[in-house]
């Protein structure tokens, strides 16, 4: 009698850490989509002999998920916003929350919901979405170009040095949604179903 028990206590105990961890991810998803996910910041100097250092400032961007989604739709880039919208909002929260549903319910149904959930997670895009922001992060996170040009002011060529410097900085967002994509993939591997010993 023994045996057979603990395999169960065993099961249970797996799924109420995933439980655990899905609730959890769910509450560092909404800080994740909300707050600023990366910060970038393109600045510039053009040193000459004939005048001091001139400072210029190009821009600096700060973006959310949901900031990055907006301004695409209303640049007119209907299609990509809508793509990242479903597959890092929509299918993320549908996902967490049938996944919950399946880990609180008793219900033969549950089996049919979580092999739902399976099929929409390999569609989810949080994963390639966090590796697209660390991509952008390293690839422009220390970037300077130096560019000498020749102008003619009156008649006289001038020799004029342009440095263009771009930085970018990982904004908290990105630790959130970085930990929800984590910690719901830790309580989906955890996950045991055990139907045949409800």
């Amino acid at each position: 009698m023994k045996k057979s028990k603990l395999p169960i206590k065993k099961k249970r105990f797996k799924n109420q850490i995933a439980l655990a961890c899905t609730f959890i991810s769910f509450l560092m998803f909404f800080p994740g989509i909300l707050l600023p996910m990366l910060k970038i910041h393109s600045s510039g100097k053009i040193e000459s002999a004939v005048t001091s250092d001139i400072a210029i400032h190009f821009f600096s961007s700060t973006n959310s998920i949901l900031n990055t989604v907006h301004e695409l739709f209303i640049r007119n880039n209907k299609f990509v916003a809508c793509m990242i919208f479903l597959f890092s909002i929509i299918v993320p929260v549908v996902k967490s929350i049938l996944f919950a549903y399946v880990l609180l319910t008793t219900k033969p149904v549950r089996k049919k919901v979580f092999d739902f959930v399976k099929s929409i997670s390999k569609w989810s895009m949080c994963d390639v979405y966090v590796v697209a922001v660390f991509l952008t992060y390293f690839s422009s996170r220390a970037s300077n170009k130096n560019y000498s040009r020749e102008v003619m002011f009156n008649d006289h060529a001038i020799d004029v040095d342009i440095l263009v410097r771009m930085t970018s900085k990982l904004g908290v967002g990105f630790y959130y949604f970085l930990a929800y994509c984590l910690l719901s993939l830790i309580a989906f591997q955890l996950y045991d179903d055990g139907f045949q010993d409800k």
